[in-house]
């Protein structure tokens, strides 16, 4: 009997698939399922899968027998056809180990249950365009309860397409690292949106080595926690599908936070804390509405366009001879103002003629430029107004999506019309009252102007009591494009923590900014100690103009560590504690600008925005793809600066020798007084000039579509790295549990504190005494032994780039005013370069953008900066008395060769001063 029901164990198989959908649907959340169809009879949509589960919906074990609300109660005795006992029963089929794996109960809590939590793990397959357009149906579905899907792409990184309506991530990928991380950012909904509601699908693969039981990802939406799930797939892509009402939703911002906690199976070493990670699947993640994407009403609505899978939202400017000058200034106005207007972060701009094919796209604005009669033919629905004034408005057809119409009966109502749409200055502040409320930390970070002091809690960071190995968090912080301490001077960590008395000596913590290690220091009590305003050294020369990112990472020993016992990987007490009263102290810096800088140029557009003149850009060449790296450039700025740059295309760059030009073109079209200004001449990749190079194989599609192919790549790298990490000694198995937030944060703080000066308290004594003595001693001498003897001069003239460089950026004085910049960016093809340049700004790779010259790799994702040798000083700001004394103390710290030589002149001139003065004193002896 046993061999009979095992000959049908794939048809049960398929059965309990249906039976595990029907689960999840709430309507039928508590009603068994039998077994009838034959293998062959079974669908393998999962919609149609479901549909024939709630058909065939009656008794699945012989203990409960139930039968079907619309079939009559004599039905069920009638023998079935796998009906072996011939008592209306059906058997029990077991299923294969490895098949019962999908099929274990759900790990998911949630408090928008109902108190229906989801009773089984749904798996689904995603690997055709059929079965993701089937996941998308049943995404959709009005569930009105948690449901958790394992779906099979079967790591299956070539297609980018979103199986949801709203992608959500705001990065190109998206990776949580190591024993703690986290994520937040906000998301914008429209009014109907937000009424609505929808599903908001999280969808994540890890490491084989993470242990399901003690590892967990939270999910928080405008600061409620709205799911807790064990992270426990990796091999499937587990989703968890959360039904959120118009009660949670808010139109405009809102705020979504992911933190990872994670522990490893088996490993109990610093080493082993790398090996864990949890990915998020972009095309899985995001919102799903029932009956599909909501359209768009007018311009308010425009931030709700948000982003594609990629990361990045897509801006498809329709013009007829979009490659002409004046067009070309009507789409850098356009693609600025869409970029302020809309708040996105990424900008990628394209262009393409009105006849072009418009698909509807997650992520994707169309902007649609020129007089009624050129663009009518576009969509049936564009507005007949615009052919009788000048009209800006938005619509939605379903045929092509959001569209920004900008148009009128002529030219110069056109021009009327766009700047209608022009954006005002984005406000200073940094995010609405909904982001900013803690602990969300949003891509807004905190702005210093001058001396400040910032808490962690201002920047995002709340009160963290940590169990693991290897402690790690994160704020930014964001320095104005005048900023010039790179060589002197130094900011102050005042750091409010506490280690217990299991941490052996030895541990440390290091404090890194922009990556580069800023200060370590160690532990050195073996009984536990609380820090309060322990002073941490961060030298200013790490620190650069715009966003700088600065990480806490806390390494942690102790002995049950190197015992690493059965359970050991799992602490059960704190052994860290990062106080949010923990403050940055900025000192008061010089404020001057420098020329070349192209960190200043990402920052705010640095030194164009010091003209009250137009930019003038030069477009190299007529390639649809070399205008649109242009735009994407050009808006990328915008948003980094929160203003739009007034431009004036121009077509030579000879006559404007003593103002500022940009200069966007492929190799060929870049003309050699550019390349000689700018240093780039000397500097090109051989690879570039070989005859034939295109730096693409002519298979491989231009511009914005070969980027999605980047994406392909970069995943496809990222699977492989973490394969790597994937050790083979994850067959082993081995077996925290979460402490509930306190809803005033303040008082929790204040309650942590005083529990580690009590725990603490009693076990150190003579010896804290002495530190705290010591410590005392060393604030009011301050004392620093550091001898900083400034930076050596560059001595480039003619750097080595990587041939496998696919874009440069480069910059330099004007040929006839040293008070001006000329810019250029260039590659090899016009189909590269807006490609690279699509890279480029993305935010992981814009903050690493400067010197005078840098150049990115596209395969290997990587920027190699050349430092400015020679550099022009601008000045931004008065320049005071305290500023100029902080320019020169910066100056002569670079300049160390001419501060001693002053320093010399200075000794040898007051010797002789003293020597005029003193001789004539006194008695002379004739």
């Amino acid at each position: 009997m046993r061999a009979h029901m095992r000959a049908h164990s794939s048809a049960g198989l398929a059965l309990t698939v249906a039976a595990a959908l029907a689960f999840a649907t709430p309507a039928l959340a508590q009603s068994p399922f039998s077994i009838r169809s034959s293998a062959a009879e079974q669908p393998s949509s999962p919609v149609t899968q479901q549909r024939i589960a709630e058909d065939e919906a009656t008794v699945v074990s012989p203990d409960n027998p139930q039968t079907r609300t619309n079939v009559p109660a004599a039905v069920a005795t009638t023998p079935a056809p796998f009906d072996i006992n011939e008592d209306g029963r059906s058997p029990v089929v077991e299923l294969p180990e490895e098949e019962q794996e999908f099929f274990r109960p759900s790990t998911t809590t949630s408090p928008l249950a109902r108190g229906r939590e989801p009773t089984a793990v749904v798996p689904i397959d995603a690997i055709s365009e059929d079965q993701r357009r089937d996941l998308t149906r049943l995404l959709k579905q009005d569930a009105g309860t948690v449901r958790e899907l394992r779906v099979n792409v079967e790591n299956d990184q070539t297609w980018v397409d979103s199986v949801v309506d709203r992608p959500i991530v705001p990065y190109r990928t998206l990776r949580l690292d190591g024993e703690i991380d986290f994520r937040s950012w906000t998301v914008f909904l429209s009014a109907s949106e937000a009424a609505r509601g929808g599903t908001l699908s999280i969808a994540f693969t890890n490491s084989v080595l993470v242990l399901p039981e003690a590892s967990r990802l939270r999910v928080f939406l405008n600061g409620r926690q709205i799911a807790q799930t064990a992270i426990d797939s990796p091999d499937r892509t587990k989703v968890i599908a959360l039904p959120v009402s118009s009660e949670l939703l808010r139109p405009g911002e809102n705020a979504i936070r992911l933190e990872a906690e994670m522990r490893h199976r088996i490993d109990c070493s610093l080493d082993a804390t790398y090996e864990l990670w949890t990915r998020i699947d972009t095309r899985l993640t995001g919102f799903s509405f029932t009956g599909g994407r909501i359209p768009l009403s007018g311009l308010n609505d425009l931030p709700a366009v948000g982003v594609g899978t990629n990361g990045a939202t897509r801006l498809r400017v329709v013009q007829r001879q979009g490659t002409a000058t004046g067009n070309i200034d009507r789409m850098l106005r356009a693609v600025q103002a869409a970029s302020l207007r809309g708040r996105f972060a990424q900008p990628l701009v394209e262009v393409v003629d009105t006849n072009a094919t418009l698909d509807p796209a997650p992520g994707v604005l169309n902007i649609v430029i020129g007089p009624y009669d050129v663009i009518r033919t576009v969509s049936p629905d564009i507005p007949r107004e615009g052919s009788v004034g000048p009209i800006t408005t938005l619509i939605d057809p379903p045929g092509i999506g959001a569209t920004v119409v900008i148009t009128g009966p002529s030219e110069r109502d056109v021009d009327a019309a766009l700047t209608r749409f022009d954006a005002p200055a984005l406000p200073d502040q940094p995010q609405s009252s909904i982001a900013a409320t803690p602990p969300w930390l949003v891509p807004d970070s905190v702005r210093i102007n001058g001396a400040a002091t910032v808490t962690l809690r201002q920047a995002g960071v709340e009160t963290i009591n940590f169990s693991g190995r290897r402690f790690s968090t994160n704020f930014q912080v964001t320095l104005p494009p005048d900023f010039y301490a790179a060589a002197y001077g130094e900011a102050r960590l005042l750091l409010d923590a506490a280690y217990s008395a299991d941490v052996q000596p030895g541990s440390r913590l290091t404090v890194l900014v922009n990556g580069v290690l800023s200060t370590a220091i160690s532990f050195t009590s073996s009984s536990g100690e609380v820090f309060e305003k322990f002073p941490i050294v961060l030298v200013m020369q790490n620190f650069r103009p715009g966003i700088n990112n600065i990480e806490i990472v806390v390494e942690l020993n102790t002995a049950a560590d190197q015992a690493c016992l059965p359970g050991g990987t799992v602490p059960a007490r704190d052994r860290f504690a990062l106080f949010s009263s923990t403050r940055l102290v900025f000192p008061n810096f010089a404020r001057i600008g420098q020329l070349p800088n192209l960190a200043s140029f990402t920052t705010n557009g640095f030194p164009y925005q010091l003209s009250s003149e137009p930019v003038r850009v030069r477009v190299g060449g007529e390639a649809p793809d070399t205008v649109g790296a242009a735009g994407t450039l050009i808006s990328r700025v915008a948003v980094s600066r929160g203003a739009s740059f007034p431009t004036n295309v121009i077509e030579e760059v000879a006559p404007f020798g003593d103002t500022g030009v940009i200069v966007v073109a492929p190799l060929q079209d870049t003309s050699n007084l550019t390349l000689d200004t700018t240093g780039a001449a000397n500097v090109v990749p051989a690879t570039w000039l070989q005859p034939g190079t295109t730096g693409a194989s002519p298979a491989e599609p231009a511009g914005l579509e070969r980027y999605d192919d980047v994406l392909r790549r970069l995943r496809q790298q990222l699977r492989q790295e973490e394969v790597r990490l994937d050790r083979s000694s994850a067959a082993e198995l081995t077996d925290r549990t979460d402490r509930e937030r306190s809803l005033d944060q303040r008082n929790e703080t204040q309650r942590t504190r005083e529990r580690w000066f009590e725990e603490l308290s009693q076990q150190q004594g003579l010896t804290r005494l002495i530190n705290d003595a010591f410590r005392s001693l060393r604030d009011s001498i301050n004392i620093n032994l550091d001898l900083n003897f400034g930076e050596e001069e560059d001595e480039f003239a003619a750097p080595v780039l990587s041939e496998g460089a696919s874009l440069i950026i480069a910059q330099a004085a004007s040929p006839n005013n040293s008070d001006a910049a000329w810019t250029l960016i260039t590659a090899p093809t016009a189909g590269l370069l807006s490609t690279s340049m699509a890279a480029v700004t993305s935010s992981e790779i814009w903050t690493r953008i400067g010197g005078r010259m840098s150049a990115y790799d596209l395969e290997n994702n990587s920027v190699q900066v050349v430092p400015a040798d020679q550099v022009s000083y601008l000045a931004t700001v008065p320049l005071s008395f305290t500023n100029l004394r902080l320019i020169a103390a910066n100056w002569f710290s670079i300049n160390n060769g001419v501060y001693a030589v002053a320093l010399v002149i200075m000794a040898l001139v007051l010797g002789i001063v003293t020597w005029a003065l003193i001789t004539p004193l006194g008695r002379h002896n004739d």
